[in-house]
């Protein structure tokens, strides 16, 4: 477990650390209109290799694949240090996300196979803990580090915690499994790798690199519809697919897949811009936007692990999804209020709601994929939900971001006028930074601060759907009573301390 552990807080830290150094790497590397590809190609590679690790490891094992995971993510992360260009680093973040890719979904599984469901959301909400912990602490010594010694070392740094981890679960992680000898699916490889790349593409180009309706952008959702229906035919033939197509037929699979997407869009869309919102339209620094979200982390935390006891005492987690959905969606509701004015502490207990809610239904997706789906598919049924959830966050963010865009272009019209904002350079101009909407003249700096709480309320508001339809789907999930034997046959494992 505490291989498994290091190897999610790897996974999860990297991406908020190297959102903490994208300004430094853009002033040194000098390209800052493709620094975005730094983010974009690591979530790419790790989204389309999710289901594929799961698939690996329900064929030749949990120890060799998820070990192969961590020794791809040391080598992508040395080649991130010594990258010398934008071009080289994009790359780099590539290779590390392959590895990545597998980091956090084979946690999941491994802690399928060892405990038992009626045991397992504990050790769920402990490791949804640990996520949670580590997103909140590596902007901190993210910062630490790029102010240091630089923004090579928040890449070195990694290295030698993936090698303690390498070293623990090569000595700890000896699972009895029967390797089956089954033929690979290639072409259901290719063409899952071709339909993803084309699919999550659309999200990440769209708005920014290209137009909604440029003709790359309609080629890459062509490619990725094609693929899908290929890969659909291809499942259906292939002596071993890669994703069964008979994880689709169990409505409690098919709902968990659909919640995970919708939750992770909706989430997503509120998380990215709610920093915005603060350090604009509040007018606070950087570090304060972070502390100023950390009730959002406390509450999930704190009822991750509270839910996972009571799923353990009681064996029901149907109840988890149904509350923490009304607690999310109203809590969106009440965030629609914020404004200019709005503090710190009419904030806390929104965002506490909030992230009790989403601590009450991630854990327990993970645990209800895994209860309705059998055996032989317990890697490939949980790594296809984590793949939907990343699915989910890349579209809600592109979304979040066209709708943000939209209507900030809007508000910003109606308070200085098409004329006046064009003078100034329009929306990019006046909200480049925090610190540029605070040297602007007064009437200037409460138009723009306006425009950005009114913008951001409006994102907010788009999000609330989704997650009624969450609460609407937990309603057709079929509850299970918990299996009392773990994946591999034995009886409970003790619970954590």
């Amino acid at each position: 477990m505490g291989g498994l552990l290091l190897g999610l807080f790897l996974s999860s830290t990297e991406q908020s650390v190297v959102a903490t150094a994208l300004p430094t790497m853009a002033g040194e590397l000098g390209a800052a209109s493709r620094i975005a590809w730094v983010v974009s190609a690591y979530l790419l590679t790790s989204t389309i290799t999710t289901p594929l690790y799961g698939k690996m490891s329900d064929l030749f094992g949990r120890r060799i694949v998820y070990q192969t995971s961590i020794a791809i993510f040391v080598v992508g992360s040395a080649l991130c240090a010594l990258s010398q260009s934008i071009n080289q680093l994009v790359a780099a973040r590539a290779v590390q996300g392959l590895g990545g890719g597998g980091l956090m979904s084979l946690a999941f599984v491994i802690v399928g196979d060892v405990v038992s469901p009626r045991e397992r959301g504990r050790w769920i909400g402990l490791f949804t803990t640990v996520f949670t912990v580590s997103a909140i602490t590596g902007p901190l010594w993210g910062g630490v580090l790029v102010d240091g010694p630089g923004w090579r070392w928040i890449f070195w740094a990694v290295v030698p915690v993936s090698l303690i981890a390498l070293a623990v679960t090569n000595r700890g992680l000896r699972l009895p499994f029967a390797t089956r000898q089954r033929p690979i699916d290639w072409a259901g490889i290719a063409l899952l790798v071709v339909a993803s790349t084309g699919l999550i593409l659309v999200p990440i180009w769209g708005g920014e690199a290209y137009a909604w309706t440029s003709w790359q952008l309609l080629t890459a959702g062509a490619v990725g519809v094609v693929g899908t229906l290929l890969f659909v035919l291809q499942e259906r033939r292939a002596v071993e697919p890669i994703i069964p197509l008979r994880l689709f037929r169990d409505r409690t699979v098919v709902a968990i897949f659909i919640m995970g997407f919708c939750l992770m869009a909706s989430l997503l869309s509120v998380s990215t811009f709610m920093p915005l919102f603060l350090q604009v339209a509040t007018g606070v620094s950087a570090t304060r936007s972070g502390l100023m979200l950390t009730p959002q982390s406390i509450g999930i935390s704190l009822m991750a692990t509270i839910g996972g006891l009571l799923i353990s005492r009681t064996g029901r987690y149907k109840w988890t999804m149904l509350v923490g959905g009304a607690m999310a969606a109203g809590s969106l509701g009440l965030l629609t209020r914020i404004g200019p004015d709005t503090s710190a502490l009419d904030l806390a207990p929104t965002l506490f709601i909030m992230g009790a809610g989403l601590g009450l239904i991630f854990p327990n997706l993970t645990l209800a994929v895994q209860n309705a789906s059998g055996v032989e598919d317990l890697g490939i049924a949980t790594s296809t939900s984590n793949f939907f959830r990343s699915m989910g966050g890349a579209f809600g963010a592109a979304a979040s971001g066209a709708v943000l865009t939209n209507k900030l272009d809007d508000e910003l019209v109606q308070r200085l006028g098409a004329a006046r904002l064009a003078e100034l350079g329009g929306a990019e101009g006046l909200v480049r930074t925090p610190r540029v909407v605070q040297d602007l003249p007064v009437e200037l700096h409460r138009a723009v601060v306006e425009a950005v709480a009114t913008s951001v309320v409006g994102v907010i508001t788009l999000a609330i759907p989704l997650l009624v339809l969450v609460w609407l789907v937990a309603l057709t999930v079929k509850e299970t009573p918990l299996r009392t034997n773990s994946a591999l046959g034995g009886g409970p494992a003790a619970p954590p301390e």
